[in-house]
């Protein structure tokens, strides 16, 4: 049999495969599409068809009330702006001017029924009252709405800012203490193994003192941005400070641990090289004891002449690797 004859079932295979990994793709599509269209159907009758049913229930009810009055003349009719304005409030113009029309044709009802003639000044009056109640007061509440979407914006902003550093963007020392409470509380639960690394640049202080620290920040930079895009989804990369950077690693087993720490030294821009020290969680200690004992790994990987791993806990010797990268380091 010829290698291309020998090929052939498993070029079909493939095909048959990338099928019906299609279909099913389009199925998933066609399903999250309904399940969008769903959503937003709940949130329109959330967010709009309850005030509108609220306010008409309203109108409907001033509109008995002026009929159970004896007088034809009443002045119940002002009543019709409570309602406009509550609905002005929910839904801004289109809602003040949707709730004046209900109101027009309400008081049209009870001219009939009470058989008053208001003329064309009194109509005229009314449908200028009722417009002019929900434009300005939809105006008014668009304008606020708007002030307080700014203000969420402005407030959202400053929070992320607080929680970025402002030299690679990177979550800085605080988000790090939010995120890795978070990460231990489920890792608890979860029984996973967590690990963490500590990774410390070498050199930085000699490129700062020869090309100056602009040469130094541009190269925080790339590495940050090369680890980043090193990393699994999953990890957690923070800038604790100076060349020191900090990783969270959840359900991160030993070996994937040092094929990612290998990684983020093979990446180092400038031809320049990083030490990695790396420590699992045991179960019980602290966030800070935890980095504690991947600093120390770092540092004796540092130590050995950077450019190398140390693992925390273990007893394996040192090997090197192709590129500067050293094998693992006993701590």
């Amino acid at each position: 049999m010829s290698t291309e004859e020998s090929h052939q079932p498993a070029t079909a295979l493939r095909e048959r495969l990338a099928s019906g990994a299609n279909v099913k793709f389009r199925q998933l599509t066609a399903e999250t599409i309904s399940m969008d269209r769903l959503d937003r159907l709940h949130r329109f009758l959330r967010a709009e068809l309850r005030p509108v049913v609220r306010c008409g229930v309203l109108l409907v009810v001033i509109t008995l009330v002026r009929l159970a009055v004896s007088n034809p003349l009443e002045a119940f009719g002002f009543l019709y702006v409570i309602p406009i304005s509550m609905l002005a409030v929910e839904l801004g113009v289109r809602g003040g001017l949707l709730a004046a029309a209900g109101a027009v044709l309400l008081t049209v009802f009870w001219a009939i029924v009470q058989d008053v003639s208001l003329g064309i000044i009194g109509y005229s009056t009314r449908v200028g009252t009722f417009v002019a109640i929900g434009v300005i007061v939809g105006l008014q509440a668009h304008e606020r709405l708007k002030l307080y979407s700014d203000r969420e914006r402005l407030i959202d902003e400053l929070h992320s800012s607080a929680m970025r550093d402002q030299l690679t963007g990177l979550p800085n020392r605080r988000s790090w203490h939010e995120h890795v409470e978070r990460e231990l509380q489920r890792a608890r639960r979860s029984k996973q193994p967590l690990r963490v690394a500590v990774i410390d640049l070498d050199g930085l202080k000699q490129t700062n003192d020869r090309f100056g620290h602009e040469q130094g920040d541009q190269l925080i930079q790339r590495a940050a941005h090369a680890w980043s895009d090193a990393l699994r989804q999953s990890d957690f990369l923070a800038r604790l400070g100076g060349d020191e950077f900090v990783l969270l690693l959840p359900d991160c087993t030993a070996v994937v641990a040092e094929e990612l720490a290998r990684r983020m030294i093979e990446v180092v821009p400038f031809e320049k090289t990083c030490s990695v020290g790396v420590a699992t969680w045991d179960g019980n200690e602290a966030s800070h004891e935890l980095v504690h004992r991947a600093d120390q790994a770092m540092y004796t990987a540092k130590a050995a002449g950077g450019g190398g791993i140390g693992i925390a806990g273990t007893s394996q010797g040192v090997t090197r690797a192709p590129f500067p990268v050293r094998g693992p380091v006993a701590v």
